[in-house]
């Protein structure tokens, strides 16, 4: 028979719970103490590497604490989304997360290991990177009303590049095809250079690589730029349109970045985290460095993450389950 608790037991519980949230408070007011790991589904030396071992480094002085990158790519990022769902929801364990991870990766992989909005906090919202969509100047498609006549006079026989099945520069092809109402096939290929240099040799016709790796086979004139996908024109291409201003709606901030902890990290080190992330977008060296890259920084709360998340999986998820995609 459970014996009832007396006074001294409610005592004892009292000063046993008050310890562990004294410990608690203390672990989360003297964070960090110790190195924080950034985990990164791309390979070094790729573009979001770049924006991670940045975003580190400035981030990392602004907490006071040491801010180590780790690369785990493979499979979409699931392993690098899976690592950091393996660590405790304390803030030491930080994930770079993308449109890809957090958004397209739910319409590619079936059942997917993880829920984004359900198993990540957002952090901070770091960058927004423009897509061009471009072609290959021997096919003489020259503007966006040139790619869709051609594409409607003969569906499917224009083939799109893309960095791989699902990857971000496949799915933008698809849902612009899907808004012109026009059908292309889809070649994938191993990453985002072997597809440019695909297009150029003329093994495809279309793709929409991301601003930075397009700009200079633009200017060396081994690409034609139709539309830039992204909310206002870019400084370098001011003659190419927008997507928007071909009446395209719906392509602003295609491709994002974000930093993002696993749910149930405490709110005052995401907090901590998110200011540190407001001083590395005001640092004049951070922001020559992101437009030297073609990318544009991207600020706001912690909560802008989530809202972005859930907001793009609804203005494009009929599209993609309607696509039937699937990669393993």
């Amino acid at each position: 028979m459970p014996q009832p608790i007396t006074h001294i037991s409610r005592i004892l519980i009292g000063a046993a719970l008050a310890a562990v949230a004294a410990a608690t408070a203390y672990a989360q007011a003297s964070y960090p103490s110790r190195p924080v790991r950034l985990v990164v589904s791309q390979a070094p030396g790729g573009s979001s590497d770049t924006i991670a071992r940045l975003w580190a480094e400035h981030a990392g002085k602004a907490i006071g604490a040491t801010i180590v990158v780790e690369n785990k790519p493979g499979a979409g990022g699931l392993i690098a989304a899976q690592n950091a769902l393996n660590a405790p929801a304390d803030g030491y364990t930080l994930l770079l997360g993308s449109v890809s991870l957090m958004v397209l990766n739910q319409f590619t992989y079936k059942p997917l290991p993880y829920n984004p909005e359900k198993d990540f906090v957002g952090v901070s919202m770091l960058t927004t990177v423009p897509f061009v969509l471009s072609a290959n100047p021997a096919t003489g498609i020259k503007t966006l009303k040139d790619l869709t006549e051609k594409a409607k006079a003969a569906p499917g026989k224009l083939n799109f590049a893309s960095a791989g099945l699902g990857n971000s520069t496949h799915l933008a092809v698809e849902l612009v095809d899907n808004a012109l109402g026009i059908s292309m096939t889809h070649i994938p290929y191993k990453g985002e250079a072997d597809g440019v240099l695909a297009t150029i040799g003329g093994q495809t016709e279309v793709m929409a690589p991301v601003y930075g790796t397009a700009l200079p086979h633009i200017k060396n004139h081994k690409l034609n730029p139709l539309a830039v996908l992204a909310p206002q024109r870019t400084p370098e291409l001011p003659d190419v349109p927008t997507l928007g201003e071909l009446g395209v709606k719906g392509f602003d901030n295609m491709g994002w970045s974000a930093v993002v902890a696993r749910a149930g990290t405490p709110a005052d080190i995401v907090e901590k985290l998110n200011k540190a992330t407001q001083a590395f977008h005001k640092s004049p060296d951070v922001q020559a460095k992101l437009k030297s890259m073609g990318v544009i920084p991207l600020s706001g709360p912690s909560t802008l993450v989530m809202e972005t998340t859930v907001r793009d999986a609804k203005a494009w998820g009929p599209t993609l389950e309607a696509l039937n995609l699937s990669a393993k």
